[in-house]
């Protein structure tokens, strides 16, 4: 039988803070997602309890619930908590060598970001000094569709989950280049998802370009993505697929190799 992992109460103890703490622990690499049931059969505590805490932990942004699984998965929030919890990402860690490799390499501003609902979040970012535009740094969000890290995670979505996620969202412009309807979205995600990589020509900033593919885990799903942005005058077209592209892609296949040596 399953050992109670809620230490013993005492007048300090909030059993309901005890009971989010120790759901969020259930989750883990080899168990990514969770139902209701299963989260009852674990704890050993009772449906409605446990209902309460999922709904609590997602509507704070903790965890996240599937629409056509019904499954609970863990939220982005935890990164919002501060960087020294994005410093100690098991993500970060392993990846940090190879972006420093990759900027290096090109010369240009390399970053790594995660999906938190239709926003990115950057995880990691090696500046080149030179770029101009947007500044961003670890922790900072952007909307997904306007980027290129965005529209790779974006890519990486289940059809419906996908679909879903666009019905209760506004796609804001912010340059002529922009995409600005969900249709002409959905036909580039299903581009970028035959082709491996998506790019941003100054659609979030003018005179910005960037060129991110994605990240997978051991079950070929995308954790994440990795750009390499800069200047257009930098970065032309010639450039970007002679030059960038293959080290983008030879760098997102050896971080993708790594995260599933590291958690293998």
């Amino acid at each position: 039988m399953k050992q109670d992992v809620i230490p013993p109460k005492s007048r300090y103890n909030i059993e309901a803070l005890a009971r989010g703490l120790e759901i969020l622990s259930l989750f883990s690499y080899e168990t990514p997602a969770l139902s209701l049931s299963q989260v009852v059969d674990l704890l050993q505590i009772n449906k409605s309890t446990a209902y309460r805490v999922l709904s609590t932990l997602q509507s704070m942004g903790y965890l996240e619930q599937s629409s056509s699984t019904r499954l609970y998965r863990p939220g982005l929030k935890v990164l919002q908590l501060g960087f020294t919890a994005i410093n100690t990402l098991e993500l970060r860690q392993v990846t940090r060598p190879f972006l420093e490799k990759l900027s290096q390499q090109i010369g240009e501003t390399v970053s790594l970001a995660v999906l938190d609902g239709f926003r990115t979040i950057y995880v990691d970012r090696i500046r080149n000094q030179a770029i101009v535009g947007v500044v961003l740094g670890v922790g900072s969000s952007l909307p997904a569709h306007c980027t290129a890290l965005g529209k790779v995670l974006l890519a990486g979505l289940p059809d419906d989950e996908l679909r879903t996620l666009l019905a209760s969202q506004d796609l804001s412009v912010y340059t002529p280049k922009t995409i600005a309807t969900k249709e002409t979205l959905l036909a580039e995600l299903q581009t970028i998802r035959e082709q491996g990589y998506a790019l941003d020509d100054e659609e979030l900033a003018s005179g910005l370009r960037a060129i991110a593919a994605p990240v997978r885990n051991l079950s070929k799903q995308t954790v994440a993505s990795v750009n390499v942005t800069g200047t257009t005058l930098n970065i032309t077209q010639e450039r970007l697929f002679e030059e960038i592209l293959p080290a983008l892609l030879s760098t997102t296949n050896q971080i993708s190799n790594a995260l599933g040596v590291f958690s293998g």
